[in-house]
């Protein structure tokens, strides 16, 4: 899975022309046949007025626009979102965000599912005040996207298990206490954890294919793929919550609890 953003994180960062040039080129060579003999990179500062390139002229729209874009306020945090253990308002904010698109994605029984993700997905911290898209790219840089993984209540407990040695993990739908680095009290959805049941997680793609070792590479046959960027979940998850005039923040709620 690739882990590089489609527009990076930084948008006032260096660009590559090389791609621009070679688009040009080939959409003006009508049904001639072109053949690369050598290629040169370089890079210019789309800031510095310095450079006289048409290429960087062409440029500019696109990048004001993309730059308007990312600056685009969706919300407000009252309070700034970091990561924790074993649980963070960082991560029960990303976490519920995707668990609550996912129930309206598939046809499973949504009351055994959960959803799950791993603290290193979460790459920075949302500071207090105007949450912007750019806020989320930084959050999420990474082109995941959200899957569903069907799993036997043996492997979903291995899974917990695994997670407890974590010290925790972004969750939503499910609670347990880590005792002696392994999950107790388990519930899902507010009802006990049952041996007998088959269960759902939400998470990435990039974890369910084995990505930090919560699942191993190859095993996750029965999985509902989707195409949607947990990015954009959550900036979907901002603006709706904009709407309603509700902050961008999560509660420590005790879902990820240490055993007294």
């Amino acid at each position: 899975m690739s882990r590089v953003s489609r527009l990076g994180t930084k948008y006032n960062a260096q660009y590559t022309i090389l791609l621009f040039a070679t688009s040009y080129l080939l959409s003006c060579s009508g049904s001639k046949h072109l053949a690369v003999q050598d290629t040169q990179t370089k890079h210019y500062a789309i800031t510095d007025n310095t450079v006289d390139s048409s290429v960087v002229k062409t440029i500019q729209p696109y990048k004001q626009s993309i730059d308007g874009k990312m600056h685009e306020v969706i919300g407000n945090a009252p309070v700034a979102l970091t990561k924790k253990t074993p649980e963070s308002n960082l991560g029960n904010f990303f976490s519920e965000a995707v668990f609550q698109k996912a129930k309206t994605l598939t046809k499973v029984d949504t009351t055994n599912m959960f959803a799950m993700f791993n603290n290193g997905g979460l790459r920075t911290s949302v500071p207090q005040g105007n949450v912007m898209v750019n806020s989320m790219f930084e959050l999420m840089p990474f082109e995941n996207k959200l899957v569903v993984v069907k799993v036997t209540a043996e492997r979903l407990h291995q899974l917990l298990d695994y997670v407890a040695e974590k010290d925790g993990a972004p969750v939503a739908g499910i609670r347990f206490v880590i005792k002696d680095k392994k999950a107790t009290d388990i519930f899902i959805n507010g009802k006990p954890f049952d041996a007998s049941k088959t269960y759902y997680v939400a998470t990435s793609d990039y974890l369910a294919g084995g990505g930090d070792k919560f699942f191993t590479a190859g095993e996750n046959k029965d999985m509902v793929a989707t195409d949607i960027l947990l990015r954009d979940i959550l900036i979907d998850y901002c603006k709706g919550l904009n709407k309603q005039n509700k902050p961008v923040t999560a509660a420590l709620d005790g879902r990820i609890q240490y055993a007294q």
